[in-house]
């Protein structure tokens, strides 16, 4: 039998691609993954901080659990600033680029019981085909702080 030239190459391109494909993909659902972790750790830790820092001191000794809204906020947005190294437009930016952008769509805080929510997306582009596709990847988030009394 004689091998006819030119008939593996098809499957061997065929391959390749489909393998390419599969990688990239996987390293995009990765990245989205990842700073969806990232994002909600820091929101929570945020907004835990501006709970705890607003706490009013003078109605904890009644075990009353109150805070001040407005000061919880400023901390919220401090936390976001100084920490999470946003600029003024919630912008992270790393050597010149913009590596995402925080969108905070709602933002509550009450005090009975004691709650501070944030929700939004984050805003980012692919990692491998940023150059190719000009898409933005939003990534929702609902994170929760509440002030818990244990006694």
């Amino acid at each position: 039998m004689k091998r006819k030239k030119g008939f593996s190459n098809p499957f061997f391109i065929l391959f390749l691609f489909v393998f390419i494909t599969i990688t990239t993909i996987t390293v995009e659902f990765y990245h989205i993954f990842t700073l969806k972790e990232y994002i909600d750790t820091e929101i929570s830790r945020a907004l835990n901080i501006a709970t705890d820092f607003a706490m009013l001191d003078e109605y904890r000794m009644e075990h009353i659990s109150m805070i001040d809204i407005p000061i919880a906020k400023n901390e919220f947005y401090s936390y976001l600033h100084n920490e999470m190294k946003l600029n003024s437009s919630n912008e992270r930016i790393e050597n010149g680029k913009v590596v995402y952008t925080l969108v905070i769509n709602k933002l509550t805080a009450e005090n009975d019981p004691v709650r501070f929510e944030a929700s939004g997306i984050v805003r980012t582009k692919p990692v491998l085909l940023s150059n190719l596709v000009p898409i933005n990847v939003d990534i929702p988030f609902k994170v929760k702080a509440r002030n818990q009394r244990y006694e």
